[in-house]
C-alpha cells in the first residue's frame, strides 16, 4: 500500500453568475497544498436566469475570459470545471427501500450502497431533469439501525434518504454545448455554492454543524451543514442588485452611479449611525450633492429585508440549535462594511468572512470559481490514483467478486 502524489498540474474553475462570470486559475499538488495563481471576472453575457439566451455571445465570453487568465501565466487550459447558480436548481429529498436479501441477514457492501442511491435518484428526479449532486442524509437497516455509512452492518433491507441537486437536462446540455464552442472541455458541471463551500469550510466545521451564506447579484444561496453533510439548501431572493436598485430610485441615480455609490461609500449601519455630511454625484454636465443620510437610510432598508428572510431560513430549519460552527459568509455583498455584525447580532451565531485555506486570496469574492478548481482537481486526482496503481484491475475485480459472493451466498 501506499499514497501517490499527484502531479503538479493547473486546474480551472468557471462559475457562471447571473451578472458577472468568474474564472480561477489554481495551481495543486495535493488537496491542502493549493495555490491560486489568478482570477478574472467579466460581465455576463448569453446567459439570462441560468439558461442560455445566446449560445454564440456565451461561448465567446467564456473563451475570452478563461483565455485571459491562463495567457497570463502561459498556461494551457483544456477542460473546465463549471458552475451554475442553485437558482438554476431544483432541490428533491428522494427515499428508497431495496431487499437485501430472500431470508436471513447479509453484509452490506458498497454494492448495496449503490444501488439504493440509484433507486433513490431515479424515484426522485423527474425524466426531464438530470442529477447535478446527490448528498446521502442516512441509510436505515431494518427500519431500526440508522448509519451515515451502514457498509459491514448486518441487515435484511436498507433504506436511503438522498438530497438532490438537479435541473433541466437541456439546459445543462445547452451549457455544456456553449462551453464546447468555446474549445474547452467540461469536467463537470457543480453548484458554484457547493463548490464555494469547499473551499471555505473545512471538515470539522460541517461536522459541528454551520452555514454557508453566499450572496449573489439576485439571489442569495443558504447551505446549512451537519455531521459533515449538507442537510439543507434554501434560496433568498435577495442579492447584491437590490441595494443597488434602491439606491437608484430613492436618489435619481443610474444604474451605474448607484453601483459606484454603493462600493465607495454604502455601509450596513443603521441610519442614525451614519456619518454626517454629503457625496458629491455627477449628473449630466454638473456634481450636485447626496447627503450620507440618505444612502445609509436607503441600504438599511434593503439590509433588513435581507436579515428578516435569513433569520427565517435558520430559525426554521431543524437544525438551528445544532450550528455551533456558526456562519461564514461569500460573494460581493458580503463585503459591505458592517454586514456581518448586522447578521451576528441579528441570528445570534458567530459570523465570519469565508477566508478558506491560507495563503489564498480573494476568496470572499470568487470563492465559487477556487472551489470549482479545486473539485476538477479532486476528481483528476482521485481518477489518476485509482487508475495507476499498479494491480489496480486485479485488485478491482477480486472486490467485484467479494461483493457478488456477498450478494448470493
Amino acid at each position: 500500500m501506499f499514497k501517490r502524489v499527484a502531479r503538479l498540474k493547473y486546474f480551472c474553475g468557471l462559475d457562471l453568475g447571473t451578472s458577472e462570470f468568474k474564472v480561477a486559475l489554481v495551481k495543486a499538488q495535493d488537496a491542502e497544498n493549493l495555490e491560486l495563481l489568478g482570477v478574472f471576472q467579466t460581465r455576463a453575457m448569453g446567459l439570462k436566469d441560468g439558461s442560455v439566451s445566446d449560445p454564440v455571445e456565451l461561448s465567446q465570453c467564456i473563451k475570452s475570459a478563461v483565455k485571459s487568465v491562463a495567457r497570463k501565466f502561459s498556461v494551457e487550459v483544456r477542460a473546465l470545471r463549471v458552475g451554475i447558480g442553485a437558482d438554476a436548481l431544483s432541490v428533491h429529498r428522494c427515499a428508497a427501500v431495496i431487499p437485501l436479501i430472500d431470508a436471513g441477514t447479509k453484509v452490506i457492501s458498497r454494492s448495496d450502497i449503490r444501488k439504493v442511491n440509484h433507486q433513490a435518484r431515479l424515484l426522485g428526479v423527474a425524466m426531464d431533469e438530470e442529477t447535478v449532486h446527490d448528498f446521502p442524509q442516512m441509510y436505515r437497516v431494518d427500519d431500526v439501525n440508522a448509519a451515515l455509512n451502514p457498509v459491514g452492518l448486518f441487515g435484511r433491507k436498507l433504506e436511503s434518504n438522498i438530497l438532490i441537486l438537479a435541473a433541466k437536462a437541456n439546459r445543462l446540455r445547452n451549457l455544456v454545448q456553449a462551453v464546447h464552442q468555446a474549445d474547452f472541455e467540461v469536467d463537470r458541471l457543480s453548484c458554484s455554492s457547493c463548490a464555494a463551500a469547499e473551499v471555505v469550510l473545512d471538515k470539522n466545521l460541517k461536522a459541528k454543524g454551520c452555514v454557508l451564506v453566499d450572496i449573489g447579484a439576485k439571489m442569495t444561496n443558504v447551505l446549512l451543514f451537519k455531521d459533515g453533510v449538507l442537510r439543507d439548501i434554501q434560496l433568498i431572493p435577495w442579492g447584491g442588485q437590490y441595494v443597488t436598485q434602491t439606491l437608484a430610485d430613492r436618489l435619481g441615480l443610474t444604474i451605474e452611479k448607484a453601483e459606484e455609490i454603493k462600493r465607495l461609500h454604502a455601509v450596513a449601519a443603521p441610519g442614525e449611525s451614519a456619518q454626517t455630511g454629503d457625496i458629491l454625484v455627477m449628473r449630466e454636465k454638473e456634481y450636485v450633492p447626496v447627503s450620507r443620510r440618505s444612502v445609509c437610510d436607503a441600504v438599511h432598508w434593503e439590509i433588513e429585508n435581507f436579515l428578516t428572510h435569513l433569520e427565517t431560513v435558520i430559525e426554521g430549519s431543524v437544525l438551528t440549535h445544532d450550528l455551533n460552527g456558526g456562519i461564514a459568509m461569500v460573494g460581493g455583498g458580503a463585503l459591505l462594511p458592517g454586514l456581518m455584525e448586522r447578521v451576528e447580532e441579528r441570528v445570534n451565531l458567530p459570523v465570519n468572512m469565508g477566508v478558506g485555506a491560507k495563503g489564498l486570496n480573494n476568496v470572499p469574492v470568487f470563492a465559487g470559481a477556487i472551489g470549482l478548481a479545486k473539485m476538477n482537481y479532486l476528481q483528476n486526482a482521485e481518477e489518476s490514483i485509482h487508475w495507476s496503481k499498479a494491480g489496480d484491475i486485479k485488485n478491482k475485480v477480486w472486490t467485484q467478486f467479494k461483493e457478488m459472493c456477498q450478494e448470493y451466498f
